[in-house]
């Protein structure tokens, strides 16, 4: 069987089309236009969503294959094949669209073959089976020792209304990682239908500015239109993405709850007035975006792949402020942001640390030097060229927080105690340098004397008496309940039983546990022992001023073993 080929393309301003297709496909043709149908970067571990819009169903049978972590492709999961067993199979279908063929590009990695074979097999279903024949190769995915492989195959309808596409595992144990799954329609997304300020198929709805700017770079019409379609608009005096009407009074924007395909730029034209390089799309797995909270993921390539906001009226505000989450992988470039005021020239105004603990970052932005601009635009970008698995979620712009709040209420960085937030930041920088959140609560109330009520932890007020049993973890004694924890965890994690108080009667309140380990036992009287005789000693139990038989008589009286 033939092997699936290396994709190569030129990064010019020709940018032949790359086909890398087997004997079993087709080329597409020249002018066909292919548009975004659905992307999975296998980054949620319950394995990749489906896809049911309107006529379009992309939809999963994973049989024994499962997500891991570990890839090649270093974007932050893989679907991993590994026995014989492992043949997910994807049905993907149209409906009545009309289109032509499917456009599927994927990446894969394995150190050793596997023998996985790419099938498929035209459909006119209209409900998912497990079972769907799959007659024909593709061919084989040869590559080994590691590295991270590109592929894409054009897979012609005919008069079907899908495909199903199988990955066919072979006869070994030899695993094969699949990456960056990306089905496109082709022949069946309407010519110029995407607004002009906005990447798509070749042209765009405004036929005047469409001929204006293909005159001059007849790629636009003929290709795609791209991002420097968009910014030839007003490079070649053809019209203005400025965006009709007021700018922005304000922005807040979550990306919903609801997956879906298509790009940002498409989904939220009230927010984004143009999409740069591959655009970025929906996600649900990725650090900041769960099954039920989308977020925007980036997608690879240059140039970076990239959101641009619709112009925002700063003037109403005198301290603006523009707060994001952001995700990535570790160790890669980007995500980065840039600021516009003449809708040209680009400002660079943050980027991501390399360096990336992981989960979801907050990140809030001074806008001060902004205060007063009647038009500015901002840019969300990937910042890189390569899989970075960056996603930006929960996108606000407007007047900063007050940073003026009690040191048991959460808020911006600080609090309104000097001396507890001192305390407190000197423990856990964050809490003075992003923000004051439930964990730097904790610690003012357990390290900091801030006395926090309703909190199950060591100085809470109404923690309960480190005396008396109670069902609730930890004590209102701050030092007590602290050094008790650290020998008897379960007095903080789970209750404070009637073990606790005794313990801690005896490290809280009792002399004669002199090692403070919440007994007093062989090695108390090692102690009153090794320092008999001595005047002051901290052995002195009874307080006479010398370490003698009185204190050995209380460390006996008080003995626990």
């Amino acid at each position: 069987m033939a092997s699936v080929p290396v994709c190569k393309s030129s990064l010019s301003r020709a940018r032949t089309l790359c086909a890398c297709l087997v004997a079993a496909c087709v080329a597409r043709p020249a002018l066909a236009q292919s548009c975004a149908m659905y992307f999975s970067d296998f980054s949620q571990a319950a394995g990749p969503v489906d896809l049911v819009e309107g006529d379009l169903r992309v939809q999963w049978c994973l049989t024994t294959a499962s997500v891991t972590t570990s890839s090649f492709c270093n974007s932050g999961g893989a679907l991993k094949l590994d026995s014989a067993t492992d043949d997910p199979l994807i049905w993907i279908s149209v409906g009545n669209a009309g289109c032509s063929a499917l456009e599927i590009a994927f990446k894969y990695s394995q150190f050793a073959a596997s023998q996985t074979v790419v099938k498929y097999g035209t459909t006119t279903a209209t409900t998912l089976n497990c079972s769907g024949l799959t007659p024909n190769s593709l061919g084989t995915l040869t590559t080994t020792g590691g590295v991270c492989q590109a592929a894409t195959v054009t897979i012609p309808l005919g008069a079907a209304k899908g495909i199903y596409l199988r990955f066919d595992h072979g006869a070994n144990a030899n695993a094969i990682m699949l990456d960056d799954l990306e089905i496109r329609r082709v022949g069946c997304c309407t010519a110029g239908g995407h607004a002009c300020c906005t990447t798509g198929g070749p042209g765009c709805a405004d036929s005047t500015v469409a001929a204006c700017v293909c005159a001059i770079d007849p790629f636009c019409c003929e290709t795609q239109w791209d991002a420097q379609c968009i910014a030839g608009i007003s490079q070649y005096g053809c019209g203005s993405c400025a965006g009709g009407g007021a700018c922005l009074q304000s922005f807040t924007l979550d990306f919903g709850t609801t997956y879906s395909a298509g790009t940002i730029c498409s989904r939220f034209p009230a927010y984004f007035e143009s999409c740069e390089g591959s655009a970025p799309s929906l996600t649900t797995g990725l650090g900041c975006g769960s099954s039920t909270d989308m977020a925007m993921k980036f997608a690879t390539g240059f140039p970076y792949s990239a959101a641009v906001t619709r112009c925002l009226d700063l003037s109403q505000f005198t301290a603006p402020t523009l707060l994001f989450t952001y995700s990535k992988a570790t160790g890669t470039l980007g995500p980065k942001l840039d600021y516009s005021i003449d809708g040209i020239s680009w400002t660079t105004g943050w980027t991501a640390p390399i360096a990336f603990a992981g989960g979801c970052a907050p990140v809030e932005l001074d806008l001060s030097p902004l205060a007063g601009v009647t038009s500015v635009r901002f840019r969300f970008s990937s910042g890189s060229s390569v899989a970075n698995s960056a996603a930006i979620d929960d996108i606000s712009i407007g007047e900063a927080p007050s940073t003026s709040h009690a040191c048991c209420a959460t808020g911006g960085p600080s609090c309104d105690s000097p001396v507890i937030a001192s305390c407190a930041c000197g423990l856990d920088a964050y809490c003075c340098d992003v923000a004051w959140d439930e964990l730097c609560v904790v610690i003012a109330t357990m390290y900091c004397n801030a006395g926090c009520p309703d909190l199950p932890v060591c100085g809470s007020p109404t923690a309960g008496s480190c005396t008396v049993p109670h069902q609730t973890p930890a004590c209102a004694d701050a030092e007590c309940c602290v050094g008790l924890c650290t020998v008897d965890a379960y007095c903080c994690d789970v209750a404070w039983d009637e073990t606790c108080v005794a313990e801690a009667e005896i490290a809280c309140f009792v002399p004669e546990d002199l090692n403070r380990d919440g007994r007093v036992s062989s090695i108390d009287l090692a102690i009153v022992l090794d320092q008999w005789g001595t005047a002051g000693g901290t052995a002195d139990c009874d307080g006479n001023g010398i370490v003698g038989a009185g204190d050995l008589a209380a460390i006996l009286s008080a003995w626990t073993g």
